[in-house]
């Protein structure tokens, strides 16, 4: 019904219209590209009756109705419909091709060459050579197709007769040739294309594809290299030409054009690292095999301005300078580079170093300037800190002169710092403060060594034995707070631990505190302050060099050993009657420095309590700010927190529970979970630090730590005692002295 509608709405009717008509009629439907309707209509006028029209007519039709069916891909149809067309003009070159090709694209090879042969027949006489050449061109592909290569290439070579400039016939007799053609004909085949194409890339191309068929049909490299030479000639900037003129130059040993190649593949490269890399290659050869070592130098010289990271060059340049013992170019390389390095956003720091080093090892072992040794090495380790093995060696340069005696010193502290049991390095920077006139660093130093169990040569026993004071000297004025943070406390200390455990002493004082009658006391038993005992003047000396302003009760106990905190309700600090009597000043320093520091209230809980219970007490103070934790109720059980849990909600409020809040805030800001123990020690080194301070006496705080009643943390007194001999060899304690006026000298 569809099919009937349409042909009822059709504007004309063939059996009254006349073929000029019609003709007229399908020419506008083909301009107006109603290829629906022109379809429809051919076919019906074609089913109607050919019988009404001539030969030519109805052949002209089925074209155009070939011509819709292809328009609407319809290839079969179409080819029937051209087929028909065929057989009734077989003259028709048009109709002839697009049959020709439409079977050849369904390999129907054998019907198209039919065609195709038809055609030749039927118009030799009356085509031009183009045409010609088209034509056999595809009797060469259908030949092709088939696989019968030798009929294919005779009709590539006439098309080729008919227009020598065929590139597509050209290309056609290329690919048969090779594959029955003996290697000569491959040739023959290239060079007619490549005359035939006019683009010069294009000849250069195909040039670079005959020197391959050099190689592979002929084993010649040589004429290969010729050929990729003349690709170069027609092109200049073809860099696969290039590239294969450097490889088979290179298998070939010539050198000299491996060498040429990479230089210009230097030329056509964009990017700088890609340009270095083909300097340093073609310089290597320049250098390596064409012995010609300015041309390299040269060239490595321009690489490392295009990638001055490229180590490799200025490796060869020193090489080729070494060799010709230029030295002055030498240094003139390393400096330019470094320079050049030096203003690169992304310094390499290893490079830096390395080159730094370099050059002061040229200064060291060829210019004999051994300042300026000493400045290249300096600059090295900046940018090598870890490069302990330059350090040494500017040591050795600089501790022999008196103008680098400041460079020696300022080296070896850095030695120390990292390894502060090498006691040769402690001996040489005492040795060089002694010839600085450093007096006071120098005996820090050498006393260090003898604490450290160092056999002292005869020179500096002697100096250290010269100031080694017996008695206890004072200090100038106040150690403050700043002083505490900046040059005493030591790693680990945290002020918002400081701050908690201030705060939670406030809280437990009472709660952790003894009664006098307890602990055997009586009210007579205070020590008087005005009697002129040794211990009495060092108390109050060092409290008031420590900031108290109201210093804790001393009381007698006659059997106490040594100076403790006796956690007693109303406070104070306890004294037997050994320490009390005794007349060795700088002990009784020690001693009461320590124990008067660690009686501040950030201390006063570390030095009274087993680290156990000072977890117990921050836990506490945790529960009392943060209740949404429930940690309360885990001591519930515990008689003995539960009681400090009291006491702490009963004595911390308002804004000393609202720090304490904040101080668990910034602790527990990872985790409920906080270390104390670090905390501890910390707290004790600073406390050992402080009795140092006062004593000034290593020996003696050691005789100090081992008569202690009891120490803060497990750490035996060999450990403390390191921790304490390497903070007397730091820049923070040197020069902490000076301010406090203990220095020796």
């Amino acid at each position: 019904m569809e099919i009937e509608a349409l042909v009822e709405d059709l504007e004309f009717d063939e059996s009254v219209v006349g073929f000029d008509e019609l003709r007229d009629q399908v020419e506008q439907l083909v301009q107006r590209e109603q290829i629906d309707d022109l379809r429809l209509e051919l076919e019906m006028v074609l089913q109607g009756g050919e019988s009404q029209r001539s030969g030519l007519e109805n052949a002209w039709l089925y074209e155009q109705l070939g011509d819709a069916y292809l328009a609407q891909g319809r290839e079969e149809q179409a080819v029937e419909a051209y087929r028909s067309s065929a057989q009734l003009q077989p003259r028709d070159m048009d109709v002839a091709l697009k049959l020709s090709e439409l079977l050849s694209k369904h390999d129907n090879y054998e019907e198209a060459l039919e065609v195709a042969r038809l055609m030749l027949l039927n118009h030799r006489g009356q085509l031009q050579d183009d045409e010609l050449a088209e034509l056999y061109r595809q009797i060469g592909q259908l030949y092709e197709g088939q696989g019968d290569f030798e009929q294919a290439r005779m009709a590539y070579e006439k098309a080729l007769v008919k227009q020598p400039g065929d590139t597509e016939a050209l290309t056609g007799l290329l690919r048969v040739v090779a594959e029955v053609g003996d290697p000569g004909d491959v040739v023959e085949a290239r060079l007619k294309l490549i005359r035939g194409l006019d683009e010069v890339q294009a000849r250069s191309q195909a040039l670079v594809g005959l020197g391959e068929d050099w190689i592979e049909k002929f084993n010649d490299p040589g004429r290969a290299l010729d050929t990729f030479e003349e690709a170069v000639n027609e092109w200049p900037r073809n860099e696969e030409a290039i590239a294969r003129i450097v490889e088979v130059a290179g298998e070939l040993g010539d050198w000299r054009r491996v060498c040429r190649g990479l230089f210009t593949l230097h030329l056509l490269a964009d990017d700088p690292e890609q340009k270095a890399e083909y300097l340093i290659q073609s310089s290597d050869v320049a250098r390596q095999k064409l012995w010609e070592p300015e041309k390299a130098l040269a060239g490595y010289n321009k690489a490392l301005q295009w990638d001055p990271t490229r180590l490799d060059a200025f490796t060869a340049i020193t090489a080729i300078l070494v060799d010709a013992r230029d030295w002055d170019s030498l240094e003139e390389a390393y400096v330019e580079l470094i320079s050049t390095n030096a203003e690169e956003p992304d310094t390499d720091d290893h490079l830096m170093a390395v080159l730094w080093e370099k050059l002061g090892d040229l200064y060291t072992e060829h210019l004999q300037r051994i300042d300026d040794a000493i400045f290249a090495y300096s600059q090295a380790v900046e940018y090598a800190p870890g490069r302990d093995d330059i350090r040494q060696h500017i040591v050795e340069l600089a501790e022999d002169r008196e103008e680098h005696l400041d460079v020696a010193a300022e080296q070896l502290r850095v030695l120390i710092s990292e390894h502060p049991d090498n006691t040769d390095w402690i001996d040489r920077i005492g040795r060089v403060y002694l010839r600085r006139e450093e007096v006071d660093k120098a005996f820090c130093m050498f006393r260090a060594l003898q604490a450290m169990g160092t056999r002292l040569d005869a020179k500096p026993a002697k100096f250290l034995e010269r100031f080694e004071s017996k008695t206890f000297q004072s200090i100038q004025g106040q150690i403050n707070p700043s002083m505490l943070k900046r040059h005493i406390f030591a790693q680990g200390m945290s002020s918002t631990l400081n701050n908690c455990f201030s705060l939670l002493k406030q809280g437990l004082e009472q709660w952790v505190g003894e009664s006098r009658r307890q602990l055997g006391l009586g009210w007579r038993d205070d020590v008087d302050m005005s009697e002129p005992l040794a211990l009495v003047n060092i108390y109050k000396d060092i409290g008031a060099a420590l900031g108290y302003v109201d210093l804790p009760t001393l009381w007698r106990r006659p059997d106490q050993r040594g100076l403790i905190n006796g956690a007693l309700a109303k406070g104070g600090l306890i004294v037997g009657d050994e320490l009390l009597g005794s007349g060795r000043e700088r002990h009784i320093a020690f001693v009461v420095a320590k124990q008067l520091f660690l009686y501040l209230d950030p201390f006063y809980l570390a030095a009274i309590r087993p680290l156990n219970d000072l977890k117990a007490f921050f836990l506490l103070g945790v529960a009392l700010v943060r209740p949404e934790t429930g940690l309360a109720d885990k001591f519930g059980d515990q008689k003995t927190y539960k009681k400090a849990y009291k006491e702490l909600r009963k004595n911390i409020k308002g804004t000393d529970r609202q720090e304490l809040k904040n101080c668990v805030e910034q602790l527990t800001r990872d985790g409920d979970e906080v270390d104390i123990g670090p905390w501890i020690e910390s707290v004790e080194d600073s406390a050992n630090r402080v009795g140092l301070l006062f004593c000034d006496s290593l020996e003696v705080a050691r005789e100090c730590l081992r008569d202690e009643p009891r120490s803060i943390s497990e750490r035996s007194v060999d450990r403390r005692m390191e921790a304490l001999v390497e903070y007397s060899l730091s820049e923070r304690y040197l020069s902490l002295r000076p301010q406090l006026g203990t220095t020796v000298a």
